[in-house]
């Protein structure tokens, strides 16, 4: 399975494996090995690591932990104390850490429970530094991404150009079309 990274955080990114969440909603975390592919996708690692049911189990309830944390914080509201307290248990484990080779390269590898520790900690990590101020939720209406604007003007509408905002300019121009034809 190919995952979409158009959210600007691993964090973010992840959260986004639940697709329209208000609408359809589309598990994108469906079995252990797509946790183990969406992290070799993502870059937090260079090869698959095992998964369990039991991690993937773990990973969706941190997903949607952070989910309701980050848009909680958007919508000035208070997170709820069962997320806080699973995310600072999280984020306080060991985490995925690079590791230098006798060649001079490096090596990204690490376990399930190191990966989702990683996570929390970055959701963490844009909580508590500036970043935050610029996470936007996607305005296509079938979308429910958060994602980073990191556009000059902070005036981006869509997760993506190439998905949502394409979508919403064809159905604007459509929409314009039947309105002067008629």
């Amino acid at each position: 399975m190919k995952f979409g990274f158009v959210c600007g955080r691993a964090c973010l990114n992840f959260a986004g494996t639940m697709k329209h969440r208000y609408t359809s909603r589309e598990e994108g975390m469906t079995s252990p090995q797509l946790l183990s592919e969406w992290a070799v996708q993502a870059g937090l690692v260079d090869s698959g690591i095992e998964v369990s049911d039991q991690d993937l189990a773990t990973a969706i309830e941190v997903r949607e932990a952070i989910f309701r944390t980050a848009t909680a914080r958007l919508d000035d509201r208070q997170p709820e104390p069962a997320d806080v307290d699973l995310l600072n248990q999280r984020a306080a484990q060991p985490q995925l850490t690079p590791r230098l080779l006798v060649n001079g390269g490096t090596c990204r590898e690490g376990t399930a429970p190191q990966l989702i520790a990683s996570l929390a900690a970055d959701l963490l990590d844009l909580l508590a530094g500036p970043g935050i101020a610029n996470v936007k939720r996607c305005d296509h209406p079938n979308c429910s991404l958060l994602y980073i604007d990191s556009s000059r003007a902070k005036n981006r509408h869509w997760c993506g150009m190439a998905t949502c905002g394409n979508k919403a300019k064809v159905q604007a121009f459509r929409a314009r079309q039947r309105a002067a034809a008629n």
